[in-house]
């Protein structure tokens, strides 16, 4: 299979990375609820945001472990400070940023530890078994290993990046508000990190 094959699989991992459409109206009401402190609301939210919070963490920690402790933290932080929340961004801005705060929180702890900054779990799949014949499951669980190993040795920004362009399919303007930048900076980084990962991809013998 070829790397441009390979890259544009990235696309069949976008299932769980999506968080399905919420009526805007519903999900303000939610947030009020989670402000008057009903955890039945908050439940609502973390069950609407799980799968993409965990694998914005796991995107950039690689690990199953911490990706899910830092899933854990950020919904509690949410939890703290759902009042200071005033709707002036889109909740899912206001969420990633307090996901990517915990995830650089435990790379600062990894750091301190001396240990190395990406380890990549290869036991973890990326996204949930189909219903797929063997043969079929055996190619997409390889492709998601190599593609795996190739995002770990990309540098947080590019990680990140991809994971909201290509798997949440953000667009440019959604990913300019989340990072804080441009959209000529979306766009030019972006560029820098599919190119980054062509090339790990390309450094991979299979």
């Amino acid at each position: 299979m070829s790397v441009t094959t390979l890259t544009a699989d990235m696309e069949t991992y976008s299932d769980i990375a999506q968080v399905e459409d919420f009526d805007t109206q519903q999900e303000r009401e939610l947030i009020l609820r989670c402000q008057e402190r009903d955890t039945a609301a908050m439940g609502t939210l973390i069950v609407q945001y799980q799968h993409w919070v965990y694998n914005i963490a796991y995107g950039m920690l690689g690990h199953h472990e911490d990706a899910e402790d830092a899933a854990h933290d950020a919904f509690l932080s949410v939890w703290q400070n759902i009042n200071k929340f005033q709707f002036r961004s889109r909740f899912s801005t206001w969420l990633y940023r307090i996901v990517k705060n915990k995830c650089l929180n435990l790379i600062d702890q990894r750091k301190r530890r001396k240990t190395e900054p990406m380890e990549i779990d290869d036991s973890q799949p990326w996204v949930p078994l189909d219903t797929r014949t063997p043969e079929q499951e055996a190619l997409r669980t390889e492709q998601s290993e190599i593609l795996h190993a190739a995002l770990g040795r990309l540098k947080e920004s590019y990680r990140t990046i991809l994971i909201l362009r290509e798997l949440r399919e953000l667009s440019y303007e959604e990913i300019a508000e989340i990072l804080n930048c441009t959209l000529g900076r979306v766009k030019s980084r972006l560029h820098e990190a599919r190119k980054a990962l062509r090339a790990e991809l390309e450094r991979i013998d299979w």
